[in-house]
């Protein structure tokens, strides 16, 4: 069989050492298959959208003729889209299911193939394994994409004005721009592009635009809202007294901030400050979801607001089918991707950087003062996650099956009062602060999460949790 294995969200790989044309036309084929023979809605066609990276606008007309080869009227974005514009046109315009041509916030070297069900959200494995079992009996079959736009199988479309519409309707801009909230916006060369400005600055902002043009190998940076890859952003918001920064990922679902005074504020405190606002401000009551490496933060507000907190593995994945179902109004993860059930039930990187706009706006608050009112109510919590390379992914998971088998006492001194195994190795601690070790689904690493009441106390455990890490490794 074909070197193909689906991930946390999707399959991906290397381009033109897995992620080649002859393995992309197997999956388009097997999906193609799949959604037939699943009764998926195919009728109502697929929309298919890609992302800045090499060659994504050709892999992505590659499945189109696949699709249309098979009978499937396929919808494809006249130009890159984020990713979240796929579920969009599930959700809005009824198309049957969709595809994204993205490896999302992989190394350049990367592209990848994500499929949407006919609710909007990722492909659970479930669904994944079949395709992956289909793909050793499938006998392509592809057109030429003009001879399917011709017979009227493949149309090429705009969703960019839906979409604004579609979000107008749902964050109060006109509030935003009347604070006249200064912006400096990092799409990091992805798919977000310059939507940050398209939005912001007719409402009343000012929008100071980098890494906004389309480049292929992301400025040779990681394409990963994360602090370590977007210093330029912090310096940019010092050095411009800006008032908020914001940096998406290269398919532009999942968000990283910059308070005004330069402090990265970290997914798991904009996943809080977004609660916080629909709670006190909106008035949503009911569940929510989170990812097991996504923080206690959480839990606390829960407790105060009767708000029910569920703990799923990590992936969007999981959350997805939860918001599109009713069971939660808002679920997200630590890698910066959060949804609320009245948008569409994905990631959506811009979407929650607004979100966060309308409370500084609707509470007349700086950004550092919400994150201090946050730590003031429920306890400061500090997050860090370290990612340890390994020869082979395998070797990431027997040090999680490892640490499954023979579980540690305590770590740094503090004892471990219980476990969590839904996804890796989860050890929760005397004093609340937790650890989590998981091989990356697509990646050579193997993950290490920690969560502390101190930057010291942090330090110690994660430093005491590589250490194991090491001497497993080395034999």
């Amino acid at each position: 069989m074909a070197d193909i294995k689906f991930g946390t969200d999707g399959w991906r790989g290397i381009i033109a050492d897995t992620f080649t044309f002859e393995n992309l036309i197997l999956v388009a084929q097997a999906t193609a298959e799949f959604v037939k023979r699943e009764s998926w809605p195919w009728e109502k066609g697929c929309f298919i959208g890609y992302d800045t990276r090499f060659f994504s606008e050709v892999f992505a007309k590659t499945v189109a003729e696949v699709f249309a080869a098979n009978g499937i009227k396929t919808f494809i974005a006249q130009r890159f889209v984020p990713t979240p514009f796929v579920t969009f046109e599930i959700v809005k315009n009824g198309r049957g299911f969709g595809v994204a041509i993205t490896a999302s916030h992989n190394p350049y070297q990367y592209n990848g193939y994500k499929l949407r069900t006919p609710k909007g959200g990722a492909a659970p494995s479930e669904i994944t394994g079949k395709i992956e079992a289909l793909l050793d009996g499938v006998k392509p079959k592809r057109i030429a994409f003009e001879e399917g736009v011709k017979e009227g199988l493949i149309t090429v479309v705009n969703p960019y004005p839906a979409y604004f519409e579609w979000v107008k309707e749902r964050v109060d801009l006109d509030r935003i721009g009347r604070a006249s909230f200064k912006v400096v916006a990092n799409p990091m060369h992805g798919a977000t592009s310059d939507l940050t400005r398209l939005f912001l600055e007719p409402a009343g902002c000012f929008v100071e635009l980098i890494n906004e043009k389309r480049d292929a190998f992301f400025g040779f940076k990681h394409p990963e809202p994360i602090e370590k890859n977007i210093r330029e952003l912090i310096a940019r918001v010092i050095d411009s007294k800006a008032d908020v920064g914001i940096a998406t990922d290269g398919d532009g679902d999942r968000v990283g901030l910059v308070d005004e005074k330069g402090n990265f504020v970290n997914p798991h405190q904009i996943y809080a400050l977004i609660l916080m606002h629909l709670v006190k401000n909106k008035g949503f009551k009911g569940a929510i979801a989170k990812t097991v490496s996504t923080t206690s933060l959480l839990d606390r507000i829960g407790e105060k607001y009767g708000i029910k907190v569920y703990e799923t593995g990590v992936g969007f994945k999981f959350i997805a089918d939860l918001i599109a179902d009713g069971r939660v109004f808002m679920g997200g993860e630590e890698s910066g991707g959060i949804g609320v059930s009245y948008h569409i039930p994905e990631r959506d990187g811009l979407f929650s950087a607004l979100l966060v706009l309308e409370y500084m706006a609707v509470e007349a608050k700086p950004l550092s003062r919400l994150i201090e009112e946050l730590f003031e109510e429920f306890g400061p919590h500090f997050y860090r996650r370290e990612d340890v390379k390994v020869s082979r992914i395998e070797d990431a998971r027997s040090f999680v099956e490892h640490l499954k088998s023979e579980v540690p006492r305590s770590f740094a001194g503090l004892s471990v009062r219980s476990t969590n195994f839904v996804d890796g190795a989860k050890f929760v601690l005397e004093d609340n602060s937790w650890i989590l070790f998981r091989a990356s689904g697509t990646e050579p690493l193997l993950r290490v999460y920690c969560e502390s009441s101190s930057v010291e106390k942090l330090e110690k455990i994660l430093g005491y949790g590589k250490e194991l890490v090491s001497r497993y490794l080395s034999g």
